[in-house]
Parts: structure tokens; C-alpha cells; sequence
């Protein structure tokens, strides 16, 4: 198996993203894990979307990359949860009765869209790009060429994924996952697994891109 390596540049300021709508593709999904949210009171399962934009570049050590940007949503498919919302507007209709019982999210690994940010600020006052929207491409819109970064998807919910594939993912998106209930678990137990590749985060069906 390829080796993959993502690498995280804490410490280097970028400009901030002008809020806009930008060609992208999905190269990372991960899977974050349950936490508990003090504003809602309960447990969530959250997940995580990493998008490359391939028109927009910034130098790293050198290297000419595309710029990226990322949004975490809680793991649900219900009418009003901004998951399904933001996939159903990806892919240009809703889902179908029969696709609700269960999808690959496998299926939007490396799929070009068209990404929306406007500019939010966080609560010490720094500002940075959020995403607004995911939409499908314009119909006259070329896609972007391949995906630049390596295609990654992890899932800490799944026993067949290694813990030690986690250090592959940046720094912060490492730190998130250490704060959820299931690598929790899995470290207090010692759970060692040995899968020969990246697991897919599946539930028991297909998404049709």
C-alpha cells in the first residue's frame, strides 16, 4: 500500500480567504467521533470534509499547493440536518426514500463541487473562511483536473481502523478525534486492529454521484 502523508504548518499565516464561490474536490473524510455538546446538551457523532481549491495556491516549504478548506457536521440524515442539506445541494436533487436506508460516503471521495465561504470570526476575534455552501458545478464549469492531496478517509468509530493511521491526518483534525468517546475506548482498552487499507465510511448502501 502507497504510504499517505499529510502535513500539518502550524504557525504560518495565510490570508484569509475572500468570501466567494471556488471550484473544489473532496479529498479528505473523517470520521471525528461522539462528543458531548454543552449547547445541545447531549452526545453527537461528528464528521469532517476536507475540500482542495485547486485555483486558488499557496507555497509550502516551496512546494506550489492547492489552498483547502474544511467543515464538520454532526452525522445525521435527518429532513433539517445540515448534512443532508449540504449533500443533497452537491449533488443537485434529494435523496430518495430507498437512498435514505443507507449510503457510501465513499462515493463523494475525490467528487468535484463548488464550494461557498463567506468570512466568520472566531470568539477571541480572529477571523477565517467558513463554508456556506456546497453546491453542484455549474453545468459549463470544467471540473477540476485529479485530486491534488492524497485521498484520505479515516474512521475512529470503525475497530478495523489502525489508531496508528491517525498520524497521517494534521495535528489539529489528531486532536479532535483524541476528544471523542470511541478513541477513548478504544485507548483504555488497547484495541490493536490490522487492516491492509483505509477503511470506507459505509452505511449499508450506496450514494449515487
Amino acid at each position: 500500500m502507497v504510504d499517505i502523508v499529510l502535513k500539518d504548518t502550524p504557525g504560518k499565516n495565510y490570508p484569509i480567504l475572500e468570501a466567494g464561490a471556488y471550484r473544489a474536490s473532496c479529498y479528505a473524510i473523517v470520521m471525528l467521533g461522539t462528543t458531548y455538546s454543552t449547547l445541545f446538551n447531549k452526545s453527537q457523532k461528528k464528521i469532517l470534509f476536507m475540500w482542495e481549491l485547486p485555483d486558488e495556491r499557496i507555497t509550502v516549504d516551496g512546494q506550489d499547493l492547492p489552498r483547502a478548506i474544511s467543515e464538520t457536521y454532526t452525522l445525521s440524515l435527518n429532513e433539517k440536518a445540515s448534512l443532508r442539506k449540504m449533500l443533497e445541494s452537491w449533488r443537485g436533487k434529494p435523496f430518495t426514500p430507498e437512498e435514505l436506508q443507507g449510503f457510501s460516503l465513499s462515493k463523494v471521495l475525490g467528487a468535484p463541487c463548488m464550494v461557498s465561504t463567506v468570512q466568520a470570526e472566531k470568539s477571541n476575534g480572529d477571523k477565517f473562511a467558513k463554508v456556506s455552501a456546497v453546491s453542484k458545478l455549474p453545468k459549463m464549469m470544467a471540473k477540476p483536473e485529479e485530486v491534488e492531496n492524497p485521498l484520505v478517509m479515516f474512521d475512529i468509530s470503525n475497530p478495523d481502523c489502525q489508531l496508528s493511521e491517525m498520524s497521517k491526518l494534521p495535528e489539529w483534525v489528531q486532536k479532535r478525534i483524541m476528544e471523542s468517546e470511541e478513541y477513548k475506548a478504544r485507548t483504555s482498552a488497547e484495541i490493536v486492529s490490522t487492516p491492509e487499507e483505509y477503511t470506507e465510511i459505509e452505511v449499508d448502501g450506496d450514494l449515487p454521484f
